[in-house]
């Protein structure tokens, strides 16, 4: 007969793997080109929130800053490895940012705006003084996220 598992053990399973926020413009068919460059994209970013590592493919921190969307990573990218960085493409970061209600002090009765007023498309509405939700003009930027003073804001992957 099999032991039974500790109640605690049944929540593992659901947890998710973090997730690595892409680039904006990001060419998921030029992925080699990435893992085989030194990351001049991490270097010249103007916020510090590219992260590039050894053999990997960089990805966005959004602890301290958001994007801004400068294109400064599209400008050095298009002259170590044209094409990764498609600075055609519009300003959005396939990414969905969403906003844990558990730890959300607007979610808990107490008046926060920080993430809204950080905003800069206006992308997380109110319902009423103590509901936000993040609408679809999110682009992904991720300037709510420093901002939050509970570290509500959270980023999935963009599956559609």
């Amino acid at each position: 007969m099999d032991a039974k598992k500790p109640f605690r053990e049944i929540f593992k399973g659901l947890k998710r793997k973090p997730f690595l926020i892409p680039l904006p413009y990001f060419n998921s068919q030029k992925v080699q080109d990435c893992l085989d460059c030194a990351g001049g994209c991490a270097l010249i970013c103007p916020e510090h929130i590219i992260i590039k590592k050894e053999a990997t493919r960089p990805y966005l921190d959004f602890k301290e800053r958001g994007c801004t969307f400068c294109r400064e990573c599209v400008r050095v990218c298009a002259q170590e490895h044209a094409g990764v960085l498609e600075g055609t493409r519009e300003n959005r970061i396939d990414t969905w940012a969403l906003i844990d209600s558990q730890t959300c002090l607007s979610y808990q009765g107490v008046v926060c705006f920080t993430c809204k007023d950080a905003c800069p498309e206006n992308a997380i509405i109110f319902q009423g003084m103590f509901a936000p939700r993040v609408h679809n003009l999110c682009t992904g930027c991720g300037r709510c996220a420093p901002s939050c003073p509970s570290q509500s804001i959270l980023f999935v992957e963009k599956t559609t």
